[in-house]
């Protein structure tokens, strides 16, 4: 009797009962956010431990005399978290941390200057060649262009239009110099060389 009395008061209480949906911590709430970063705390704690840092590196915590909980609040979240002058400070600057783009960045599109549009690989010389620096913001290390610009296989013509090879000489004595930005004076003996008889 004492059973059946427990599930007459008690069952509808446990059948209309609403599951509370789980508080999300800080960091998955930013992850909300900002789902373009990815941030893999664990990695980051582990290297600052072995180059005897804390987190204090990274989250700086500034001085605030703000009393307003809720814009103390909005400060704090500015403030305290790594923004991408802290990030660059190892990722770009220093190089003591892997610095490619796609490791944080899920979609390195979305950072990429307004320029870089549809056919921007096609048509970047005339920006690289005005300005050097500014590539090297982003592009770090010169085998990114070298990769491309230094490709001697026939399939894959990135630079230079069909037929460039066979009318390029008329432009080569116009103009060397324009051509020693890339290649360097072997580069036209390797190729004569094996030309002539």
């Amino acid at each position: 009797m004492k059973i059946l009395l427990f599930l007459l008061l008690y069952l509808p209480a446990l059948l209309f009962a609403q599951e509370k949906p789980e508080e999300k911590s800080w960091w998955e709430s930013r992850i909300d956010q900002r789902p373009d970063l990815y941030f893999p705390h664990n990695a980051h704690d582990t290297a600052l431990k072995n180059s005897g840092l804390s987190c204090l590196a990274c989250h700086p915590f500034s001085k605030t005399d703000e009393t307003d909980l809720k814009t103390l609040r909005e400060l704090s979240v500015v403030s305290n978290e790594p923004l991408e002058a802290i990030c660059h400070s190892c990722h770009v600057v220093d190089r003591s941390a892997p610095a490619q783009c796609q490791l944080c960045h899920r979609d390195p599109k979305k950072i990429w200057p307004a320029d870089h549009d549809v056919n921007y690989v096609e048509l970047h010389g005339h920006d690289a060649l005005k300005d050097e620096k500014s590539c090297q913001q982003c592009h770090l290390d010169l085998n990114y262009c070298v990769d491309c610009h230094f490709r001697r296989d026939s399939t894959t013509r990135r630079v230079h239009g069909l037929g460039y090879r066979l009318s390029h000489g008329l432009e080569a004595r116009m103009d060397p110099q324009q051509c020693g930005s890339c290649h360097n004076p072997s580069y036209c003996f390797d190729c004569h060389r094996e030309s002539d008889p």
